[in-house]
């Protein structure tokens, strides 16, 4: 039976051009300007060009005034952030020491659980951009302490991050959302990572949780570094060590097992270096099988075999130069994805950074440099038979000869490349950046069913691009001992395209879309904060920021691909190469209270956004056997975004602490019935009378309890942590887009680690209870995707 993805025309809208030519002039003379911090000083010899370090300290945001930091209890911390002594008080030579993620520290122990508040951990050189409201960090060691996979894995399952839900899509690959934002409003920068496709690759599964040094996630539009964005999570790759007195070399030997699923994790780790250069290598493989959901012989058809490659190497070119570079080489093959029609026969993406820095540039107090280039490509079909198990009609519903043995084939290639340069200047009261930076991203995918008709057989994102040219200032400044205020703007340029013709398509894309394929957008965003100490231990923090996003390549230009994105899982989409910019304009506001024993805090959060990009269905349900479904994206004139997170942990003793969080969100379409330039339908989604509704992929309500409890010594050489996860029903959901209620749910969790010299083991106890459920944004689609049931894992590392 024919797919037969529908092609509906509409009339024709009319373009907006705009002329963004003094920004490319702007954006040119200040990367001119910016670039003097280069040059290297005349008396440096070429022979020290070998010796090269990242690890040259960065300058830090909000400076603490001297008189003041003296006023402060030692037990309270600061809200704000140490800055650097001036050039004249600096060492020659920046403080060499190993990476922070070497597991024979007692620091990193001490992390393996977390905390429910980390910010003031951050390293020095990190502070500086975890000043906004409600801003969170979390630690590698985590990854190790919680068995997590990606970097979204281990955003949900740290206590440190709140407000922040995944979608899991595999073991190992999974989808962020931050205060209910999804792709292309979250930004996960370092170097800039986008998905290649967004439903089979995502910003965060790209990354291994252990190849980091830590990340802040940043919930709102205050930050101005990243791009065009509404929240940004921070990545630091692993440094290259320095060690002083010359060479070392030290490793790590890592295996994790866990029961359910038989997924085994490996990694061999080498790491070394001198005071001028360090270097650091690691290696990582997983594999795994279908999981056991909480309902016995219910196996979700999930393996998947997954390997990377990492490095990071630098080199000191001076007392106050470095140079570092790190590369990335992902390889997975074989992953089954149980709630969507295509599986991953391999992905691969290779990833390369450099980042120079010089702490007495000419023009400015610290210069930095960075520069990107991260490609991926991938091949999938629908042909396993633990596919067509899962959902039964896919055979039937895709194209063949003989109606009930269809089968379709997809392939991709993106890459994300561009720089960022940026100075920094310090003042008396604090420091102020002025950056440029350049970000280009092309994508194609073709999403092909090989028994249709030749020549109309693929339903592809055409070979598309988008240039984004930025810049940025952002200040921060002590305005009195109790008050810190952050300020930054940014303005961007950002330019997309579209191939016309495309193998497969017959005729123009053009007609399709009744629309060029071109938009230029003019986009700006600004913010302010402030941070106020109203005695000792307690502070309140607001902030309120404005920003916009440019609609991704998948938004302008899909063409009926395949392409989960709802609830249902199996959606062809349908961009619009007309689709406007969203704006949000957000407000926080918050409270935090610290002690020796007690940390807790409150923070609340409202965002309007203006043409906000939602989902309109294109056709009823069940028009072929419940399978043929699809959705355009389209631009709703408001939507809203509010809600609370609050945390708190206690030391009742030096053995047990107690802790818990809550977070809440609540997103709303208000102008959902204004029609839609795509659908053919008079009203949206074919639903008349529907003013306003809420948005589609919101998680419910969700609680975290537990207790640890640690060895009371300083070296914390053990730790058990028991901890309840209990999550909302959830039944405010999108109807006219055939969203359905999520029963709630309660999971219980036990970790444990236990150090003897240079061995760590770790172990526990997943869904102790072996609870049969699933997330609210877990597919719908065939037999329906339920997470894992219980699973006992059993983690060794060995350093040396």
């Amino acid at each position: 039976m024919s797919r037969n993805r529908c092609r509906n025309h509409a009339g024709v809208l009319p373009g907006n051009a705009l002329t963004l030519s003094l920004i490319c002039v702007a954006t040119c003379l200040t990367s001119t300007v910016l670039a003097q911090g280069i040059a290297l000083p005349p008396e440096l010899d070429l022979v020290d060009v070998v010796d090269v370090s990242k690890d040259v300290p960065k300058v830090t945001v909000a400076p603490v005034a001297a008189d003041a930091a003296t006023t402060q209890q030692s037990q309270v911390p600061q809200p704000q952030v140490p800055l650097p002594p001036p050039r004249d008080q600096t060492s020659s030579r920046p403080s060499a020491s190993p990476h922070k993620s070497d597991l024979s520290s007692d620091d990193r122990l001490s992390k393996l659980f977390g905390d429910v508040n980390q910010v003031s951990e951050l390293p020095t050189s990190r502070q500086s951009r975890a000043v906004a409201p409600a801003t969170d960090a979390v630690f590698s060691a985590e990854a190790t302490g919680r068995k997590t996979s990606d970097i979204g894995d281990l955003i949900q399952q740290s206590k440190g991050a709140h407000g922040v839900t995944i979608q899991h899509r595999t073991p190992i690959v999974s989808d962020t959302r931050v205060r209910g934002q999804r792709v292309g409003q979250v930004l996960a920068s370092g170097s800039y990572w986008a998905p290649a496709r967004m439903d089979l690759d995502t910003m965060m599964n790209k990354i291994d949780s252990r190849l980091i040094e830590d990340l802040i996630l940043i919930k709102g539009p205050y930050a101005t570094r990243y791009g065009p964005g509404f929240r940004f999570v921070d990545l630091e790759f692993i440094h290259s060590p320095r060690h002083e007195g010359g060479h070392e070399l030290h490793g790590s030997t890592s295996a994790t097992y866990n029961t359910n699923g038989q997924l085994w994790y490996g990694r061999q780790t080498f790491s070394g270096g001198s005071d001028h250069y360090g270097y650091h290598v690691s290696y990582g493989h997983q594999t795994g099988n279908d999981y056991e959901t909480g309902e016995e012989g219910f196996f979700m058809p999930s393996s998947y075999k997954s390997r990377d490659l990492f490095a990071a190497f630098g080199f000191d070119l001076s007392d106050h130069q470095s140079l570092e570079f790190n590369l990335l080489r992902l390889d997975q093959t074989d992953v089954e994805f149980p709630g969507l029609v295509y599986d991953l026969n391999y992905l691969v993406t290779d990833g390369y950074e450099v980042t120079y820095t010089n702490t007495q540039a000419m023009m400015s107090d610290q210069f930095t440099a960075e520069f990107w280039y991260n490609r991926t490509r991938f091949e999938g079909d629908t042909l396993r038979p633990g596919k067509n198990a899962q959902i039964p009609s896919l055979q039937l519903s895709l194209q063949s000869v003989s109606g009930f043995d269809g089968y379709a084939v997809t392939d991709g290639d993106a890459l994300s490349a561009g720089y960022r340069l940026e100075n920094t200047f310090l003042t008396q009261s604090g420091q102020w950046s002025i950056g440029t930076d350049l970000i280009f991203l092309n994508q194609e995918v073709n999403d092909i069913e090989p028994e249709s008709p030749f020549g109309d057989d693929n339903y592809p994102i055409p070979r598309s691009n988008s240039v984004d040219v930025g810049m940025y200032i952002e200040d921060v400044e002590q305005v009195t001992e109790r008050l810190t205020v952050t300020a930054g703007a940014r303005i961007d340029g950002v330019f997309t395209h579209a191939e016309e013709y495309v193998d497969g398509v017959p005729g123009s894309l053009k007609d399709y879309y009744d629309a060029e394929l071109e938009q230029d957008f003019l986009l700006g965003g600004a913010y302010l904060t402030g941070e106020y100490q109203l005695s000792p231990g307690w502070t309140i923090d607001a902030g309120v920021g404005s920003g916009i996003r440019p609609p991704t390549l998948t938004e302008l230009y899909s063409l009926y691909a395949f392409i989960g994105s709802l609830q249902r899982g199996i959606t062809f989409l349908l961009g619009d190469p007309e689709l406007k910019s969203e704006k949000l304009y957000q407000v926080d506001v918050g409270t935090r209270y610290q002690d020796d024993r007690l940390s807790m805090g409150l923070h609340g959060h409202h965002a309007w956004i203006h043409d906000y990009i939602t989902y309109d269905l294109l056709d009823p349900a069940g028009s072929i056997d419940g399978f043929q479904q699809g959705a355009a994206f389209v631009n709703t004139d408001l939507a809203t975004l509010a809600g609370f997170e609050t945390y708190g942990q206690y030391a009742m003793s030096d053995m047990f602490t107690v802790f818990g969080s809550m977070s809440y969100i609540e997103g709303r379409d208000h102008s959902r019935d204004n029609p839609a330039r795509l659908s053919g339908f008079a009203d949206r989604s074919d639903t008349p009378d529907t003013e306003h509704e809420p948005l589609p992929g919101i998680n419910p309500l969700e609680t975290r309890l537990g207790i640890l409890m640690q060895d009371p010594t300083p070296g914390r050489r053990w730790g058990l942590e028991f901890m309840a996860r209990i999550v909302d029903n959830q039944d405010r959901v999108a109807a006219t887009l055939e969203e359905i209620e999520t029963p709630g749910f309660t999971v219980y969790n036990l970790r444990s680690y236990v150090r003897a010299g240079q061995w760590l083991v770790t172990s526990g106890v997943e869904n102790l209870t072996d609870k049969f459920y699933r997330e609210h944004v877990d597919y719908r689609s065939g037999l329906g995707v339920f997470r894992p049931g219980i699973g006992f894992y059993l983690g060794t590392e060995l350093t040396y």
